[in-house]
């Protein structure tokens, strides 16, 4: 299950570094904008070639229903799982956490890109975008429990593919959910943190240090890289002199990279929630202002980098 890309859910992902919803949401961490046009780019010129392949008009229950099957069968016995159990190898060195992360992302969109494209969905950001408009219409107009079954459903597979990708077990330890007002507590707590002058601070200069490049994309990039390392190693598990325990461990979870996934697996079920949402997005925006970046312009970089392959 995709979410429908908007500022809000993009900005989501990033706070929570996550893509996906990219659904766990996944927030896709803003480098994945640029890197999903490589992921996607192979299909690129057949796509071209067949202009006589329509995407569908609408989606109904059993396609979305059939779309989630095929992408859980690709995960779970395919080509992402087998990507996805490479990354495992290096679960627990908090120094590569941020990329791992992102090739966990571009494991997850290449499959879920692969099995739009094979219902007739363009293999790009704009395929991505109308599978997720006509999945937020049919979520709209379909009884309370066939939503609640497909919502769970793309939960559950955000969660598969993030303890799969950091080699953690839910069987040992399965998630105790978190109450609606408890997400938001928690939530609430991670954007402040991040609207924190240390950390606003260090995002603004380590990219005021950055030498500038003439290729607009790779610079947005690098700035993404230190936000998302910021985010991860000050936000979520750094301490200072004011936060004696790390982020995740005061929210009740273990210290280290195993208990920054299962706090990301636990907040899967809240991530679409407005309030988070409004909580993260407000964050979100005084963290790129201290980057000194648009999200307009980052928006407009993306689709520019697909253009171009």
């Amino acid at each position: 299950m995709l979410m429908k890309p908007n500022s809000n859910n993009y900005l989501l992902r990033f706070g929570s570094m996550w893509t996906r919803r990219a659904t766990v949401h996944t927030f896709t961490p803003l480098s994945l904008r640029f890197q999903s046009s490589n992921v996607v780019a192979h299909g690129k010129d057949n796509h071209n070639n067949s202009s006589m392949i329509q995407a569908p008009k609408i989606l109904t229950t059993e396609m979305a229903t059939g779309c989630q099957d095929a992408m859980k069968l690709f995960l779970k016995y395919g080509l992402g799982m087998q990507r996805l159990k490479e990354i495992s190898k290096s679960a627990g060195d908090l120094n590569t956490l941020v990329p791992r992360w992102q090739r966990m992302m571009e494991a997850f969109i290449g499959t879920q890109v692969h099995v739009l494209a094979g219902m007739g969905y363009s293999p790009d950001e704009s395929g991505l975008a109308s599978y997720n408009t006509h999945l937020a219409m049919l979520m709209q107009n379909i009884d309370p429990d066939t939503r609640e079954k497909i919502r769970i459903s793309g939960r559950d597979m955000w969660r598969e593919v993030m303890t799969m990708a950091f080699n953690v077990s839910l069987k040992d330890e399965p998630v105790k959910e978190m109450s609606i007002v408890d997400a938001r507590n928690l939530m609430y707590k991670v954007s402040q943190r991040m609207i924190e002058e240390d950390i606003l601070g260090s995002i603004r200069q380590q990219c005021e240090a950055l030498e500038p490049l003439s290729d607009q994309i790779q610079d947005m990039a690098r700035k993404h890289q230190i936000i998302q390392s910021v985010l991860v190693h000050q936000v979520y598990l750094g301490t200072s002199n004011i936060h004696k325990k790390s982020l995740v461990v005061e929210s009740g979870f273990e210290d280290g990279e195993k208990g920054y996934v299962r706090m990301q697996c636990i907040m899967a079920e809240h991530l679409n929630d407005p309030l988070v949402g409004q909580y993260m997005g407000s964050a979100m925006m005084q963290i790129l202002q201290a980057a000194n970046l648009d999200l307009g312009a980052i928006q407009k970089a993306a689709e520019t980098a697909y253009k171009q392959k």
